[in-house]
């Protein structure tokens, strides 16, 4: 098991991360590089949307849930 372990440790740590050149230089041209930037900026709506989207439907089903087992507990008069 132990040797398993490591030639995965090694395979997985040998790769270097690589980022666009919008993460990587973010407006390291200046003006020159707009659609860089704006494309950066773009990603990043996208991620907190994502987040957003998420995190209600998480507080969605945790509400229904809730919701739910109140209902039964006082159908069957356990509470």
């Amino acid at each position: 098991m132990k040797p398993a372990s490591l030639i995965t440790a090694a395979l997985l740590f040998q790769h270097s991360a690589m980022a666009c050149v919008g993460c990587r230089e973010p407006g390291a041209f200046g003006p020159d590089e707009p659609q860089t930037v704006m494309a950066g900026m773009a990603f990043s709506w996208s991620v907190l949307t994502m987040l957003v989207i998420v995190g209600a439907a998480l507080a969605g089903l945790g509400f229904y849930i809730t919701k739910t087992c109140r209902r039964v507990d006082r159908e069957n008069g356990t509470r």
